[in-house]
């Protein structure tokens, strides 16, 4: 009997261990930016948390959806605001993808994608002042076309996210510093257990209690 109560008792962890966690993603409350582009009231901040322009998990490349800084300004820093403490694992980030190729002269030619974000740190606070940073690296260029996020990915528990962005696509060419831009941004949480899998872990353990509790019965029988 103790034998088969135990038996179903591992089946049913076994089984809370096998099924899939969830993971939570995150739409940051607000955003701040230490420079927009304020011409013609487009490249606002707040389009890198409204969803604007992304479907099926796409970005368009229209640039009214997206974000940029004031032109001849390529270093800025995006603090983002998740609206309470999360255990953080990674990032969802969008692309400036904008293109517009356009000749200056014979030579030399921009294209507006390499207004995209390349060096670029993130890091994290609790209370939106102390910040630690919790990743250093580039962010790939886009190609104009309805793009796929990049994920970036760190752990952290935070409310307070900032991208500290140091350089675009333009780096190094005669239009540097150009301008920086995104388009939009997530984060991810830790996975969570689905409410089934909870019900299960429950009842697991109250097969493994009553397993147990047998057992000592008999014990003390004895």
């Amino acid at each position: 009997m103790f034998k088969t109560a135990l038996s179903g008792a591992a089946l049913a962890v076994a089984v809370v261990i096998a099924m899939p966690a969830q993971a939570t993603v995150i739409t940051p409350v607000s955003v701040t930016a230490s420079s927009t582009q304020t011409h013609g009231g487009f490249y606002n901040p707040e389009n890198l948390i409204d969803g604007s322009g992304l479907t099926d998990g796409l970005h368009d490349r229209d640039f009214r959806n997206m974000w940029m800084t004031q032109l001849g300004v390529a270093k800025a820093e995006l603090v983002f605001d998740l609206g309470g403490v999360f255990d953080l694992v990674s990032s969802d980030i969008w692309q400036f993808n904008y293109a517009d190729p356009y000749p200056v002269n014979p030579v030399h030619i921009i294209n507006t994608i390499d207004r995209g974000v390349k060096d670029f740190r993130i890091l994290t606070s609790l209370d939106g002042v102390t910040f630690t940073e919790v990743f250093d690296g580039q962010l790939a260029q886009a190609n104009g076309d309805p793009l796929a996020a990049q994920t970036i990915a760190f752990n952290s528990t935070a409310q307070f996210v900032k991208f500290d962005i140091l350089s675009n696509y333009a780096e190094g060419t005669i239009y540097d510093p150009y301008a920086s831009g995104l388009s939009e941004v997530r984060f991810n949480s830790a996975p969570v257990p689905e409410p089934a899998t909870w019900a299960m872990m429950i009842a697991g353990f109250g097969l493994a209690g009553a397993a147990m509790r047998r057992r000592a019965l008999r014990v003390s029988l004895a």
